[in-house]
């Protein structure tokens, strides 16, 4: 195989476009005597005549225009492969693995994400849904570059950036006798047989948590992983249900359902995208979370769908 390099093969189709070895090393700023050398060396490593020197400029022999071809070929990959490095080092290509709540998902982050992937159709996204507590376990474990969660309290080693948030609402029949409410507490409510999220959710920990401070504990009825199932035992007359207002709207108007907002400051829940303190993201990584955190994100806008909080 022939060990050239790609400076070579620019000097050589170069001098065989212009017919001229000087005007070749005048273009390329390379002295004439390496120029020439450079060529001497090809030839002497494909084995044959490449060049003939006539008295208009030097032509390439039938070997030379195939040489020619390859060249062409070959600087057209580099020049390509330069580019794609560039876009790696812009953030403009690469590979992104993003873990997030189903809360977020549903919210807002599904179409924000759409979005993106829309505009930079180079940059791959490997999306897990996760509760928030098991997202920030994968950041911190180095299995997703970035984590969308419904923040709690700060986490040692993640630096985390603020993005939107929602309000719980209690989700009834429209039969329920506080379904004509426009808020209601959370002490109003624990006597209620609930439909509640599996216990891994952020959802289910705070009402957890809150009802404990209250000296109480929730009767949970029944206990489901999605909104949509949620949904549907509400429906069907097995307890009420607190869930993030805006994303389970659209699911609560097709089914027939009454959201009443949840009086409680603690009730407005704010969403966060995390990173690892000690590491700055990867270009691309980094290209997604401006796009989220700043002009490139909208709100979404409200599809049913089946996750959970």
């Amino acid at each position: 195989m022939l060990s050239h390099d790609l400076q070579t093969l620019r000097i050589f189709l170069t001098a065989c476009e212009l017919r001229s070895m000087s005007k070749a090393s005048e273009r390329l700023h390379i002295a004439l005597s390496a120029a020439s050398r450079r060529v001497g060396l090809l030839e002497h490593e494909a084995g044959t005549q490449l060049i003939v020197r006539r008295p208009h400029g030097i032509e390439p022999t039938a070997a030379g225009v195939t040489m020619m071809n390859y060249a062409r070929d070959v600087l057209r990959l580099g020049e390509k492969l330069q580019v794609s490095l560039e876009e790696h080092r812009l953030g403009v290509r690469g590979y992104v693995r993003v873990c997030a709540s189903s809360s977020v998902l549903v919210h807002r982050l599904a179409h924000d994400l759409s979005r993106f992937v829309t505009a930079n159709p180079e940059i791959k996204l490997d999306l897990e849904e996760r509760p928030s507590e098991s997202t920030i376990d994968a950041v911190l474990h180095k299995q997703a570059d970035i984590g969308v969660i419904v923040r709690s309290t700060d986490v040692d080693g993640l630096t985390v950036t603020p993005y939107e948030g929602d309000q719980l609402a209690v989700a009834m029949r429209g039969d329920h006798p506080l379904a004509g409410q426009r808020a209601v507490a959370f002490a109003d409510i624990l006597d209620e047989d609930l439909v509640a999220l599996e216990s891994g959710t952020a959802v289910h920990r705070l009402l957890s948590f809150r009802a404990r401070e209250l000296g109480r504990v929730m009767k949970t009825r029944v206990q489901v992983r999605s909104f949509e199932v949620m949904c549907l035992m509400i429906g069907e007359g097995l307890g009420i249900g607190i869930l993030p207002e805006k994303a389970v709207q659209p699911l609560a108007q097709a089914m027939g359902l009454r959201l009443v907002r949840l009086a409680e400051p603690w009730a407005k829940r704010e969403y966060a995208i995390c990173v690892l303190s000690s590491e700055e993201p990867a270009a691309p990584a980094r290209r997604l979370i401006d796009f989220l955190t700043g002009g490139g994100s909208a709100p979404a806008r409200k599809k049913p769908r089946h996750p959970g909080g």
